[in-house]
């Protein structure tokens, strides 16, 4: 595949995509946004499983970021024997070096999410143009902790007006997840967010429901997107969403790794420097 890093992309959840050997049995997972794609610090995988459907255990060297988009599961988090909730609309932030395994309930489930920066180790199986070393922020980098932590889409911690006016902040910087963050925001028809830019993040929005548009500023593009549409934004392209279809824009993602200097002009980080590496 030949990959176009340089430009707003309008991506599809298509079924048809290539499948990833992460399911152990009772359903199937593909690839939606990574690096076949050209987008490296972001990674977004659909497992769809079945009732009692059962991920292998997983472990990447990165953070993680899951949505439940329907059903119930239970994540059992092997680092520290503990099993955990996931309901719909529910997210999981998993920190690096974390062991893993996502089962679903009666119902069955679907997810979206993934590693944060992607885990080339997921896709040996498949031919892409690989580029094996992502780009490091250049203000240094915190490490979140390991384990698996649940958060909900109706508990934000922060809310970003200059996204929209119902932006809500759940898998983000302030709850010490760096790289792998995940917001919700419920955008209504005739709102538009500010031009804007993450000069070391890769922006990715996944859309749950209704339609909009996002301008490529950078390139004079203006796209249109709806539910299953997913919007990537490479770094360093400037861009704005607006609800311009009559309709809202629901959607979960974000800037990967942690925007820091829109979270500190947005008032929810202090001023100076990211700081040293943490263990």
């Amino acid at each position: 595949m030949v990959a176009e890093p340089d430009r707003v992309r309008i991506l599809h959840d298509d079924e048809g995509a290539p499948e990833l050997p992460i399911v152990e049995y009772g359903g199937r997972a593909w690839v939606v946004v990574w690096p076949g794609l050209g987008a490296h610090l972001r990674s977004i995988h659909h497992m769809s499983l079945e009732p009692g459907g059962r991920t292998v255990e997983m472990e990447h060297p990165m953070e993680s970021a899951y949505y439940a988009m329907s059903g119930s599961v239970t994540a059992s988090d092997n680092s520290f024997d503990r099993r955990l909730d996931l309901p719909t609309g529910a997210m999981a932030h998993i920190g690096q070096d974390t062991r893993y395994v996502f089962e679903a309930g009666p119902d069955g489930a679907e997810l979206i999410g993934g590693p944060c920066p992607a885990d080339e180790r997921l896709y040996s199986h498949l031919e892409y143009e690989r580029r094996p070393d992502p780009p490091q922020p250049a203000g240094g980098r915190r490490l979140a902790a390991r384990g698996v932590r649940i958060f909900h889409r109706d508990q934000p911690t922060a809310m970003v007006p200059m996204i929209a006016r119902d932006a809500r902040l759940i898998v983000w910087a302030g709850v010490g997840a760096y790289t792998a963050n995940m917001n919700y925001v419920d955008m209504q028809a005739g709102e538009r967010n500010k031009d804007h830019v993450h000069v070391e993040s890769e922006d990715t929005i996944y859309i749950l429901d209704g339609k909009g548009s996002i301008e490529d500023l950078t390139n004079d593009l203006r796209l249109e997107f709806e539910a299953g549409d997913v919007v990537h934004v490479p770094v360093g392209i400037w861009h704005a969403v607006s609800g311009d279809r009559d309709d809202h824009i629901e959607s979960v993602g974000g800037p990967c790794p942690a925007d820091w200097n829109m979270l500190r002009i947005a008032g929810l980080m202090p001023d100076g420097p990211l700081g040293q590496e943490q263990e």
